[in-house]
């Protein structure tokens, strides 16, 4: 080590608490996931076999029900002279499922004194109904273990969208970045707020702010990303007892599946087709908002595919460009590395990165110290709104970023004016300067005026406005 000078960079070969924790990520045993749930009933007297009989029905996906499946003990029940089977004990051993898509829900006991059996031969009669409901029953293996296919989704779709009744009105909802905001919503009418709160733990004081102010719903934003170890941040949610959750993962959607919490689905699920719209309203989603990467045509197309109900798009926002797992705040405004030693400059300082036009695009932290840049200049999908509406879509979206109580109650008020009628979209995106624009880009092929440039590409040409 003497010959070590101090400032020399070293570079650990090996780690054993990050090795520990990307173990827990892959070993183990995976859960099964359970597919079908089995209505059971056991029948038997002193002399005679004991019978047991399972339907399944799927819980996951299209309601489906298989013909039920009938195993016989290979011995004859005996008198219990101590201890006779009961409703418990047979639970307790059919229902050792793990490792198979069944899980018993209903038992029904229909036994003739007290009679007993041995716990092998239970044993032996649970293995082998589990094989005759996978292999040998009136469905085939697949359709034991298929969930749903492309073709019952896109069926169910369209069977919704034929028997959609078109809804009078329409409503628009506020995402919120401060307390502010919030208030600021409130104080418009607003009666449904999304909170996108930087520090999650302001959520249970912020439910019941709202709650004390009326009788507007307060839905939480989840991380847009969530990685092993972080489900903490789900629980905090959910503890601050919300109206609802704005889901922004795959993991949420398992974590909040059977918590009783209504969820609605973010522009981060990438809903952009009416198969992944009927996906994910199959998983329990109340609503879906439509995936920035559609222009306005494709948000047409999709809302004649799907009910419109389904769906929420988002008229005014800041475009998020980019999402990172570097965390420019620790790494430019603190001598830490991480939220353990950084000392959160996120949470006192406000950071723009400006461009070679001189724009400031506003840079934000999430509570898993991800960074997202936004775009400086907000747009607008204002222009469509009237088209959007003849098309029956209801239910509107307003993004505030860094807008004070003031700029926040024009904005909204601007927007409440456009879905009363009161002005037009084509005034409405004039008068707050934003870009006229639904979605990341207005098409991947244009026609454009003009002669086209056949020239040779210049290598020095840049690529950004």
């Amino acid at each position: 080590m003497e010959d070590i000078a101090p400032g020399t960079r070293v570079f650990k070969t090996g780690d054993p608490a990050l090795d520990r924790r990307l173990r827990q990520t892959f070993e183990g045993e995976i859960p099964q996931r359970k597919l079908w749930a089995l209505d059971v009933s056991v029948s038997g007297a002193v002399g005679r076999p004991l019978k047991v009989t399972a339907t399944p029905r799927r819980v996951r996906g299209p309601e489906a029900t298989l013909s039920a499946v009938e195993i016989v003990s290979s011995i004859n029940l005996e008198q219990a002279r101590n201890r006779p089977l009961t409703e418990q004990t047979l639970r307790d051993q059919l229902g050792r499922l793990g490792g198979t898509p069944f899980e018993l829900d209903q038992l029904v006991v229909e036994l003739q004194g007290d009679v007993i059996l041995p716990v092998s031969e239970l044993n032996r009669m649970r293995r082998a109904l589990v094989t005759r409901l996978e292999e040998d029953g009136t469905e085939s293996r697949e359709a034991l273990e298929a969930v749903s296919t492309l073709g019952q989704i896109m069926s169910e779709v369209s069977q919704a969208r034929r028997s959609e009744v078109p809804m009078e009105g329409s409503e628009l909802r506020v995402l919120c970045r401060t307390r502010a905001q919030v208030d600021a919503a409130l104080d418009a009418g607003v009666k449904q707020i999304y909170a996108d709160f930087e520090d999650i733990r302001l959520y249970s004081d912020l439910v019941a702010h709202v709650r004390s102010r009326g009788d507007a719903e307060i839905w939480l934003a989840t991380p847009r990303i969530q990685k092993s170890g972080e489900a903490g941040f789900f629980k905090l949610i959910e503890r601050a007892e919300p109206h609802g959750v704005l889901i922004r993962n795959l993991g949420a959607i398992a974590h909040f599946r059977d918590s009783g919490i209504p969820v609605t689905g973010d522009f981060s699920l990438n809903v952009a087709n009416p198969l992944t719209a009927g996906f994910l309203k199959q998983q329990g989603l109340k609503q879906l908002t439509i995936s920035y990467d559609l222009n306005f045509d494709q948000v047409t197309d999709l809302l004649r595919a799907a009910p419109p109900s389904w769906f929420e798009v988002t008229l005014h926002q800041h475009m998020p460009m980019f999402h990172m797992e570097h965390c420019a705040f620790a790494a430019f405004l603190s001598e830490g590395t991480d939220f353990t030693n950084c000392g959160r400059p996120c949470e006192k300082h406000r950071v723009h990165l400006r461009d070679r036009t001189g724009r400031d695009h506003p840079l934000k932290a999430d509570v898993g110290c991800r960074n997202t840049l936004f775009n400086a200049v907000a747009q607008t999908g204002a222009e469509f709104f009237e088209t959007m509406m003849d098309e029956g879509l209801r239910t509107f979206r307003v993004e505030l970023l860094e807008e004070d109580a003031t700029d926040s109650a024009r904005v909204i008020g601007a927007y409440q004016d456009l879905l009363a009628g009161r002005r037009s979209g084509e005034e409405l995106w004039r008068t707050l300067r934003a870009r006229s624009q639904l979605g990341v880009t207005r098409g991947t092929l244009a026609e454009l005026p003009g002669k086209l440039d056949v020239s040779p590409p210049n290598p020095h040409f840049d690529r950004f406005p």
